[in-house]
């Protein structure tokens, strides 16, 4: 449950800063030209790898839950359901 809400707000404020940067970035709102941009570059690109790594571990942490799901939506049978018929 711990990990679980810690990378919860990992993802949280990785994407918060990844969408703010990018929009200041993509409308030109910061002064002073490429000096001014480059800690926004680097925020916004280190962010981005942070959910990156959040993402990818919040799929493995969630695997068993993500394949029990899927089983169900997609109406895949069971073995022994199989066996039945």
């Amino acid at each position: 449950m711990k990990k679980n809400y810690c990378l919860d707000w990992l993802l949280f404020l990785s994407g918060l800063a990844c969408i703010a940067t990018g929009i200041f970035l993509d409308f030109h709102l910061i002064p002073g030209g490429k000096e001014g941009k480059g800690p926004f570059v680097m925020v916004h690109r280190y962010s981005g790898y942070i959910m990156a790594v959040g993402i990818l571990l919040h799929l493995v942490w969630h695997k068993s839950w993500i394949s029990a799901v899927t089983r169900k939506v997609c109406g895949k049978k069971s073995s022994m359901e199989i066996s039945k018929t």
